[in-house]
């Protein structure tokens, strides 16, 4: 597929703030690799370029008809159980 799709300038803006969780290496045009092209909708499959550690599939809807684009910004999820969550749980299922 047309690799000039994900362009340098592309991936500057949208991956400024992000890198390689494992190696912190910066991500570049070379770590997407196009699996499909739906009109505007890519498909891409992210790695880093130095150590390998594979992100899965990323989607983008690229908006051709504006050059700049946000920066991308990492989403945390909720955060991980404690002991406290375990003893809930716990006293939760004995009672039923």
């Amino acid at each position: 597929m047309n690799k000039n799709l994900i362009t340098k300038q592309l991936v500057n803006s949208l991956f400024a703030g992000l890198c390689c969780a494992r190696c912190k290496n910066n991500f570049s045009e070379n770590s997407f690799k196009i699996l499909e092209k739906e009109g505007d909708i890519l498909i891409c499959n992210l790695a880093c370029e130095k150590c390998g550690k594979d992100y899965g599939e990323v989607v983008f809807n690229l908006n051709r008809k504006s050059d700049k684009h946000l920066p991308l910004e990492i989403i945390e999820g909720p955060p991980p159980i404690d002991y406290d969550d375990v003893i809930d749980a716990h006293r939760f299922i004995k009672g039923l």
